[in-house]
């Protein structure tokens, strides 16, 4: 999967957000890596490139714009 952009969240938030991304069919991966400074129990949800609308689904589920992924 190419990686467009992602989310930092607590594995607690993301157990909810795994389900509502599964349950619409949004592509994603969870990820932690050094490359992305990921706080301790805290993962990193990344995205492809989306349509318009799925992106704004997306946008809605975190609050806000994604972090764009380092090349």
């Amino acid at each position: 999967m190419e990686r467009s952009f992602y989310y930092v969240v607590t594995w607690t938030e993301a157990n909810a957000l795994v389900r509502e991304l599964s349950d619409r069919f949004i592509p994603f991966a969870l990820v932690q890596s050094k490359k992305l400074n990921i706080p301790p129990n805290q993962i990193a949800i990344v995205f492809p490139d989306l349509n318009v609308r799925v992106y704004a689904v997306v946008r809605e589920l975190f609050g806000g714009d994604g972090v764009p992924y380092p090349q």
